[in-house]
């Protein structure tokens, strides 16, 4: 379904970054490489990790196995028959500038109040 120099998969078992197909059944999806097949993951069990460069980057929590460092990302925009089955991409809600400033504010309460 999806361009396979598109889409890429790190399984967390090892460190490469493999080219992979995503094959869509219903509410879940399968992943394809030359001669291999993963396993089926729910479209409901994956997160929006963020950007990666330019590629959007998801990630698995299902709750039942701990794979934190499973990412499958898709190189520039998102293929338009899965971005209706892929979680929402959200912004984080406190950005790099922000957090800068409450630990400007932090340092400077502890600064005053020691005064």
């Amino acid at each position: 379904m999806s361009d396979p120099a598109n889409a890429w998969l790190i399984d967390g078992n090892n460190a490469l970054k493999r080219q992979v197909r995503i094959e869509v059944v219903g509410k879940t999806f399968l992943l394809y490489e030359q001669l291999w097949r993963s396993e089926i993951y729910f479209f409901g069990d994956l997160v929006y990790r963020g950007k990666e460069g330019q590629s959007h980057v998801f990630g698995l929590e299902d709750g039942i196995k701990d794979r934190p460092k499973w990412k499958l990302g898709f190189r520039g925009e998102i293929p338009a028959e899965l971005s209706a089955l892929l979680p929402r991409r959200k912004p984080p809600l406190i950005s790099n500038i922000g957090m800068l400033i409450i630990a400007f504010l932090c340092l400077a309460i502890v600064y005053f109040a020691a005064a």
